[in-house]
C-alpha cells in the first residue's frame, strides 16, 4: 500500500464491531469494553446507528453519579454521532477526528452501521506509508494487528 490523497477508510476500518442496542444499560457497555479491550460501543437499533458511548463518557459521568451506570444506552449514549463512508477519504477522517476532538469514527453505509474505525487504525496506517516498502519487523507485526 502506498498513501495518497484516494486512500479510503474502506482500507482500514474494522468490520466486526461490537454493539449493544439503546435498552441495554450502561454497565453493560462497560463490561464490553473491559471484556473485549475496546474503548467504544455504538448503540444500534434493528442495524442503525442510534448513538455511541465511549470509556471517557463513562469516566466523565461515573464522577457524578453511580446510578449512572445502571442507566440504559438510551439515556446516556451520544446520539448525535459524527459517521463516516467506507469511501471516505483518510484524508477527511483524520480531519473529523481532530476537528470534533474524538478517537473514533463509526463507518455507516445506507444507514446501517458496517464498521469502525479508530485513531489507531489511522496511525498504523500512517506507518505503513511512511515505511514503506522497508517497514521494520517490530513495527510490521505491531500494524498487523487488528
Amino acid at each position: 500500500m502506498t498513501g495518497n490523497e484516494k486512500d479510503t477508510i474502506a482500507e482500514v476500518m474494522a468490520k466486526r464491531v461490537l454493539t449493544l442496542n439503546p435498552q441495554n444499560r450502561t454497565i453493560d457497555a462497560l463490561d464490553l469494553m473491559v471484556k473485549n479491550d475496546i474503548g467504544t460501543v455504538p448503540i444500534v437499533d434493528q442495524g442503525k446507528l442510534v448513538g455511541i458511548i465511549t470509556e471517557r463518557d463513562i469516566v466523565k459521568e461515573i464522577t457524578k453519579s453511580f446510578d449512572y451506570l445502571e442507566k440504559k444506552l438510551s439515556e446516556t449514549g451520544t446520539r448525535s454521532v459524527v459517521t463516516v463512508t467506507s469511501s471516505t477519504p483518510l484524508w477527511e477522517a483524520f480531519a473529523l477526528l481532530v476537528r470534533n476532538k474524538i478517537r473514533r469514527l463509526p463507518v455507516v453505509e445506507n444507514g446501517k452501521l458496517v464498521g469502525i474505525v479508530t485513531e489507531r487504525d489511522l496511525f498504523k496506517w500512517v506507518v505503513k506509508v511512511a515505511y514503506e516498502p522497508n517497514v521494520p519487523e517490530d513495527l510490521k507485526e505491531l500494524i498487523a494487528q487488528k
